[in-house]
């Protein structure tokens, strides 16, 4: 599993809804909020889908907001993975159960602070 710190690899899924989504495309260009649901579908995933879509507003324009059930290099079959635009990971964590995933809510901070955290600040830091 990726960790904090770690670089997102590329990769190409197809979404939830369909669409086919290449990291490569977003990579520099968009954060990154992935959550990778296992390929059965069960209730807990479903009510995860509705709470993700009932706070789509929390994933701005800024945001690739990818949901996917295909495979992802390095990431479990129910995880989520948030990293800013240059690829480096913010938050990941996975769980056994969708129900178990961070509240939308939650991935909102995450990606709040990204938006708002100081380049600066961060060099120094390092």
């Amino acid at each position: 599993m990726l960790q904090r710190g770690d670089q997102v690899p590329h990769f190409d899924v197809t979404t939830i809804d369909g669409q086919r989504f290449s990291y490569s495309a977003a990579w520099q260009q968009k954060m990154l909020l992935l959550v990778a649901l296992p390929a059965l579908e069960s209730e807990s995933s479903r009510k995860y889908l509705s709470a993700l879509a009932a706070s789509r507003r929390l994933f701005e324009d800024d945001t690739a907001c990818v949901v996917t059930r295909d495979r992802v290099p390095h990431v479990a079959s129910c995880a989520v993975v948030i990293a800013d635009r240059w690829g480096e990971i913010a938050f990941a964590v996975e769980k056994d159960d969708a129900a178990e995933l961070p509240p939308p809510r939650e991935l909102g901070e995450w990606l709040d602070f990204l938006r708002n955290r100081c380049p600066e600040c961060e060099g120094e830091a390092r």
